[in-house]
């Protein structure tokens, strides 16, 4: 019988870490938004639904 995987990080919460991440997820959307030219917002729109539509396609023809 094999052995059970073993964490190797810690398991409790640390408040001042999710602060922490909240805020540079926070500063991290501001300069995205403030530095990214107009005009390539669309381009990535564009991207993510390629992604979307490739991911679609892959998981309908998965029951087949």
């Amino acid at each position: 019988m094999p052995k059970p995987m073993e964490k190797c990080y810690p398991s409790g919460q640390s408040p001042a870490l999710v602060i922490v991440g909240y805020v540079f997820l926070g500063l991290g959307a501001i300069l995205l938004f403030l530095c990214v030219p107009g005009w390539i917002w669309p381009a990535l729109v564009g991207v993510g639904l390629i992604a979307a539509g490739l991911l679609l396609l892959r998981l309908g023809k998965a029951g087949r």
